[in-house]
């Protein structure tokens, strides 16, 4: 539906590079990377807020790169809600109806249903000074998909909320997109955000796209360590492959050895990436469990529902349980520890 071919475009210091990239219908979209990447100058070009210098976008397979941002059918929503704090909720969301040329009183009544959707309508004479955060962003949705856009732009809607209103939020967006229909593309910083909601996912890094594809690939198999950083793998280890039996590769990495399903040869220095969801903990040390490597806890971290468990094995790796599940265990610094990794849960980034 939306492409990027070979875009590039500067603003002022900041260069958007030979960007290529495509989106498809009904994709719920990520765009990932750190701060001052260049995520929301690739959004705004999609919107037709700046022209690239060079390279096509292209909606539904016809160029738009000089389309104005009215005729393109799409919407923005910023962080920072961008509301009229002159009107009340229902003329904000009902505002792009009537620059549609809708009358007020009908452009109200359109509205009225959305209202009720957001779960805003007992805030439609309000004006947005006297709202909430999460109240805000819901009236700034609400009036985004109120002109029935083809494409919603989102520019890290959930930044500025509390986490539960995150929560509730990061549901209205699921919904939205599932009974919706639309394409969604998402600026964010949030892993979780990108775990829980994306299809798809482009990992911007200093203007290029380094990484592109299905949500569930670019995850959990990144093309490279930069790339593995930054979406939150765990554990990321250096290592030197020993051996290659029938394409599982021995790995030493640091003085331990990993399995892992790679065509890597002997000899060939790799990278392994492995979630911390995928290292098995017990306690105690079993000698006689195959592949099992012994260690000592070095912290335990809370953080919600779950324990971030790092352990010392002759190379540091972080175990995920539940926080339930670490008190119940008794973990604490110093408990002696065996864990696992199967190789077939280890992604190996060659080169």
């Amino acid at each position: 539906m939306i492409a990027f071919d070979r875009v590039s475009l500067t603003l002022g210091s900041f260069s958007l590079k030979d960007v290529s990239l495509t989106i498809g219908k009904g994709d719920y979209y990520f765009v990932v990377g750190p701060s001052g990447a260049g995520k929301t100058v690739l959004l705004e070009a999609i919107a037709g807020l700046h022209s690239p210098g060079s390279g096509r976008i292209l909606l539904r397979g016809e160029e738009i790169t000089a389309l104005p941002p009215e005729r393109r059918g799409v919407a923005l929503v910023y962080q920072d809600y961008s509301l009229f704090p002159n009107m009340t909720v229902s003329e904000n969301v009902s505002y792009g109806l009537r620059v549609r040329g809708m009358r007020k009183g009908e452009a109200r009544a359109g509205v009225a249903g959305l209202l009720e959707r957001f779960g805003i309508s007992h805030l439609a004479d309000r004006y947005p000074g006297t709202l909430s955060g999460g109240e805000q962003q819901r009236v700034a949705l609400a009036r985004a998909v109120a002109v029935k856009p083809e494409i919603l732009l989102l520019d890290e809607p959930l930044s500025a909320l509390d986490p539960v209103t995150q929560e509730k939020f990061i549901e209205d967006l699921r919904r939205l997109h599932r009974e919706e229909g639309l394409t969604i593309v998402q600026v964010s910083h949030s892993r979780r955000e990108t775990h829980l909601l994306a299809t798809r996912v482009g990992v911007i890094i200093d203007g290029s796209l380094v990484d592109e594809g299905e949500a569930e690939v670019v995850l959990n198999r990144p093309r490279s360590r930069e790339v593995a950083a930054f979406v939150g793998v765990e554990n990321i280890l250096d290592g030197t492959v020993t051996a290659n039996e029938n394409g599982v590769a021995t790995v030493d990495a640091g003085g331990r050895t990993f399995e892992a399903v790679t065509e890597a040869a002997a000899g060939e220095a790799v990278t392994l990436c492995i979630r911390a969801d995928d290292v098995a903990l017990a306690v105690g040390t079993d000698p006689s469990a195959r592949k099992a490597m012994a260690g000592r806890v070095v912290s335990v971290v809370e953080n919600g529902p779950v324990a971030e468990v790092k352990v010392d094995c002759g190379v540091i790796l972080t175990a995920v349980l539940t926080r339930r599940s670490a008190r119940d265990l008794s973990l604490v610094p110093g408990t002696p520890v065996t864990l696992s990794v199967r190789a077939t849960a280890v992604h190996v980034i060659r080169g």
